[in-house]
């Protein structure tokens, strides 16, 4: 079991002088990025710990290192009061508009921004925070039911799919997690599932309070399954699980 440590309380993300115990979990994404990009299972993580243990600035590492691996990426942070599609789709948008300059991934990257496309138009009355610019007309019948637990899971599919052919992999991080509320937790977890089931090369790095190890885990019975809950301390080393 690997111990994970802090020996200082950073403030809303800013960086320590020195953090320790941390390197076991860049090693265990450095590993599973790898296996993504081969096409093997992976779980997904869940770093929880108190307010001001450390936890922005871990993800925050954890994306710099997944960025040097040479990987897509999507950094969203939850706060309060914003729907998770909202920021979900415009981040998405960019790297399908990178793949999409792959040859061998251009036909799957651009039917995926028809997904985004159908995806925000058909949520715009549901979310209306929703705000994505698109050159692709929606796909009829493509991620576009008004749905979110279907659409989500199309959406992500296709998403997938396009990092498959690009021959790479996506890390989605997404800090304070917390603050997703639950129908939007679950059409995430349920999509993630999809996901895994196909075996797209798609992994979740979250961050949030401790709750969020009940929260997933009730939100469906096989999040034990997609997810790691490794906990992250200042004074206490606590087991990563």
């Amino acid at each position: 079991m690997a111990v994970i440590r802090s020996s200082y309380a950073p403030g809303g993300g800013t960086r320590p002088p020195k953090v320790f115990g941390r390197d076991d979990l860049r090693e265990r994404l450095r590993v599973s990025i790898e296996r993504l990009r081969i096409g093997r299972p992976v779980k997904s993580l869940v770093i929880v710990g108190l307010r001001g243990v450390g936890k922005t600035v871990l993800l925050s590492q954890m994306l710099r290192d997944a960025e040097s691996l040479g990987v897509h990426t999507v950094y969203v942070e939850a706060p309060e009061g914003r729907s998770l599609p909202s920021l979900l789709a415009p981040q998405l948008r960019t790297a399908l508009l990178c793949m999409s300059t792959v040859q061998e991934a251009k036909d799957s990257a651009n039917r995926a921004l028809r997904a985004l496309s159908g995806f925000a138009k058909s949520l715009k009355v549901t979310y209306q925070d929703i705000e994505v610019s698109s050159d692709f007309e929606p796909e009829a019948g493509l991620a576009d039911n008004g749905d979110l637990v279907g659409d989500l899971s199309t959406l992500l599919t296709q998403v997938g799919e396009a990092v498959r052919h690009a021959r790479t992999a996506l890390v989605i991080f997404i800090d304070d997690l917390q603050y997703v509320v639950e129908p939007e937790l679950v059409a995430l977890i349920i999509a993630l599932h999809r996901v895994s089931q196909l075996g797209l090369p798609i992994a979740i790095v979250g961050a949030g309070l401790p709750q969020l190890r009940r929260r997933v885990g009730s939100a469906k019975s096989y999040a034990e399954r997609l997810f790691d809950y490794p906990e992250i301390s200042l004074h206490q080393p606590l087991k990563a699980k």
